[in-house]
């Protein structure tokens, strides 16, 4: 096929909405491209920084973070959305800690009022980690 056509339909998926190599992989390939046309307008895209796995994680993790989600929400849509869980995971490394999920939970917590049970169940349907949540259920026993 023509290589404008195949960077013409991938800058029109592009333009839609961000999405993950192996997103974009997956919808050229619905639209009847070969597997190495698919290969070289991605590493074109690539090395013109118009798509990067990196970047749309950090961008997701911090629309996730505003939103009050937990680290197993973020971790589970990120993976939703393609991409690798080798990005995925240096990346929550570097910008959502554990103190800061902590953090989060509790001003959530906080902001909560219902039962304590109803408030822990809230934390776990919003994706934030076992751990954080035992953490906050002791020291809430400690009281």
């Amino acid at each position: 096929m023509n290589k404008q056509k195949i960077l013409q339909d991938a800058f029109r998926i592009l333009g839609i909405s961000d999405v993950s190599e192996s997103k974009l992989k997956s919808a050229l390939e619905k639209r009847g491209y070969s597997g190495s046309e698919i290969l070289k307008t991605i590493e074109f895209l690539k090395t013109k920084k118009f798509l990067n796995d990196s970047r749309y994680c950090l961008f997701l993790i911090e629309k996730f973070i505003k939103k009050k989600k937990g680290i197993d929400y973020i971790r589970l849509n990120l993976l939703k959305k393609g991409i690798p869980e080798n990005i995925i995971d240096e990346t929550l490394a570097k910008n959502y800690p554990e103190e800061l999920e902590y953090k989060i939970a509790k001003q959530l917590l906080a902001e909560t009022k219902k039962p304590l049970k109803k408030a822990l169940s809230i934390l776990n349907t919003r994706g934030f980690s076992q751990m954080t949540i035992e953490k906050i259920r002791e020291e809430i026993n400690e009281q």
